[in-house]
């Protein structure tokens, strides 16, 4: 078999299992089968199995759990979100594509990320933030502003705009840079719950820190991805 026929097959083999999935063959949380037994089954090679199995994991319907083996996550394929970063503006055209359900809005002081910063008490909110095309769930979102720089808490909650579009418009900020950190993580069971993933999993921690002019910090955010949902493409040019 050359390679075109094998991942075809493999293709093949994914559709028909994210079919079941989808018919409810598998409920949430159960084991699905294993690599042998589904090779039994199709009567196919191991590199096959692997490579459907994989498709599917990538798709988020499975996920591996400690002591149990391949389980079902979802019945229906989760949304993967890449996120092109070219300019300032990609920034904003996340906040356009993307809706916070805000679960958490109030004052917070004391905070380890803060003890750093000149401004001790924050206006903080926090949601799960989803695809505005599916509604599929994407993200755990916190954003934290300085106290001098609460944003009006109506704009907040309509939702149409970032929080930082609304305060660099409130107080009249000129957006100078964003500093932004990736790091890996694992998704606590509270979190895994509202992101409709699995406990402890692989997870993406995206923090930024929003910088107007001149070096005035008016906004740090935190989103947790699972891993699985997001990636990120950027483009690198050489300096003139």
């Amino acid at each position: 078999m050359d390679k075109q026929q094998s991942g075809s097959r493999h293709a093949a083999l994914a559709a028909e299992l994210s079919e079941e999935i989808a018919r409810g063959l598998y409920p949430l949380g159960a084991r699905f089968p294993s690599e042998q037994e589904l090779q039994e089954r199709f009567d196919v090679g191991r590199h096959t199995i692997r490579e459907a199995m994989k498709a599917l994991t990538e798709q988020g319907l499975l996920g591996r759990r400690r002591k149990t083996g391949t389980v079902v996550l979802s019945h229906k394929p989760v949304s993967h979100y890449v996120h092109s970063m070219r300019d300032i503006r990609s920034l904003f055209d996340f906040a356009h594509s993307t809706t916070l359900d805000i679960h958490y809005e109030g004052f917070v002081t004391g905070s380890d990320e803060f003890s750093q910063l000149p401004d001790k008490r924050w206006f903080r909110v926090a949601g799960l933030r989803s695809t505005r095309s599916d509604g599929a769930p994407l993200c755990w979102s916190e954003v934290a502003v300085p106290e001098r720089f609460t944003p009006d808490r109506d704009n907040v909650q309509r939702g149409d705009r970032a929080i930082y579009e609304i305060v660099l418009e409130q107080f009249g900020l000129r957006l100078d840079h964003v500093e932004q950190a990736i790091t890996a993580t694992n998704l606590s069971p509270k979190l895994a719950a509202v992101l409709k993933a699995q406990p402890h999993s692989a997870a993406l921690m995206v923090k930024r820190r929003y910088v107007a002019h001149p070096n005035t910090i008016f906004e740090i955010s935190h989103n947790i991805y699972p891993a699985e949902r997001f990636s990120m493409h950027s483009i690198i040019r050489q300096r003139a």
